[in-house]
């Protein structure tokens, strides 16, 4: 049997073992065991290192629960407890500590104070330091960040300890990497996602997911064709979208938000084959003109059925923007397409005038000059 004094031996040796394989300094990964009015006990993944960070370090952030991963990085061991750490701010930002940050790129906490030449000046603990411009995060550029505080990495220490250089973008630059490995787990071209809108162009929508750029062409923002997506969006909007391609290399990500949109191919459409619509030239092509029916569809006019002459340039006769009445010849839903025809809803037009006209006359089968004219002229077109 074991007696006391082997039983302590022991304890030390393994205690002795954890100390020789941890190093101040090191980064960790960890999982949280348990969370305490003053302390967050973590144990370290690799080395099964029980260990306990202050719940000071979470005064503006909401505590970790148990069973959630953190990186951690190690700072001290004092009478066999093992003392960690998320990010150093406070009490924390010792010489000795910043030191150890700055070489071990450890976070540490910082507020901002006033802007100055070149840069940012911070508040980190009761020491001054100083973020240049060039080191901070795109997203906090031209944003009010006075009065906040920032994770930063110490770039440098001068000699007399009053120059700290600070960085913000490698925090941010780490946290995007790691953020990256995650996403690149877990989504999926076809995955649907939540996006916010940064900015709103012609060509589409460039949102923020995740904490990623993403691209929203103009024809995945809108059933509409040509539509002005400044009316139909705005910045800072929340949106679903289905995710279409994920590029991780370049970083290129482009979205779709029709599926949350409403589909008008899939209702009625107001109007069928064979009517007399209002649209507005749209757009003036080689073969034909696409005419906007309302706000949701667009047709096209080959052509043959422009009503011009086949070797007079259509843009001679016709200008966007014109109003004109077209004759629905064919709807194709599958294919999403409508073929119009101006000199039909012509004819149409004279036939119904015709019509109309001969129903006025007087006396049975006694036809005017205006009407025998009129009926010649359809007669005529009939026969083309």
């Amino acid at each position: 049997m074991k007696g006391p004094s082997s039983e302590f031996d022991r304890l030390l040796e393994e205690s002795f073992k954890k100390r020789q394989s941890i190093e101040p300094g090191s980064r960790h990964e960890a999982k949280v065991t348990a969370v305490k009015n003053d302390y967050v006990f973590i144990r370290t993944s690799e080395n099964k290192i029980l260990g306990n960070i202050s719940t000071e370090e979470w005064r503006e952030e909401v505590l970790p629960k148990v069973g959630d991963s953190l990186v951690v990085y190690f700072l001290k061991e004092n009478s066999g407890d093992f003392y960690f750490t998320t990010c150093l701010s406070g009490d924390n930002l010792t010489e000795e500590h910043m030191e150890m940050a700055s070489q071990y790129e450890i976070p540490v906490l910082g507020q901002m104070l006033v802007e100055a030449n070149g840069g940012w000046d911070v508040k980190l603990g009761s020491h001054s330091a100083f973020v240049p411009f060039s080191q901070l995060d795109s997203s906090l550029k031209g944003t009010n960040i006075a009065g906040k505080r920032i994770k930063f990495v110490i770039s440098e220490i001068g000699k007399k300890q009053n120059k700290i250089v600070l960085s913000q973008k490698k925090i941010a630059d780490k946290e995007r990497e790691t953020k990256k490995q995650l996403l690149r787990d877990e989504l999926k071209a076809g995955m649907f996602v939540s996006c916010t809108v940064k900015s709103i162009h012609k060509f589409g929508l460039i949102v923020d997911m995740d904490g990623f750029d993403a691209l929203v062409p103009q024809s995945e923002a809108t059933y509409k064709k040509n539509a002005d997506l400044t009316t139909e969006f705005r910045v800072g909007e929340t949106l679903r979208a289905k995710i279409l391609t994920l590029d991780w290399v370049t970083n290129k990500i482009s979205l779709s938000v029709k599926d949350f949109l409403s589909d008008p191919w899939s209702g009625k459409l107001p109007f069928k084959e064979s009517d007399i619509v209002s649209g507005t030239l749209e757009s003036i092509k080689p073969f034909g003109l696409f005419v906007r029916l309302g706000d949701d569809f667009t047709g096209l006019v080959p052509n043959k059925e422009s009503g011009v002459p086949s070797r007079t340039p259509l843009n001679t006769v016709f200008n966007p923007g014109q109003k004109l009445e077209v004759f629905v010849m064919e709807i194709n839903p599958e294919k999403r397409q409508i073929a119009l025809s101006i000199s039909k809803a012509s004819e149409a037009k004279d036939r119904m005038e015709y019509q109309e006209y001969m129903s006025k006359e007087e006396a049975p089968g006694a036809v005017s000059s205006f009407g025998l004219a009129l009926q010649k002229s359809l007669e005529k077109k009939n026969k083309k």
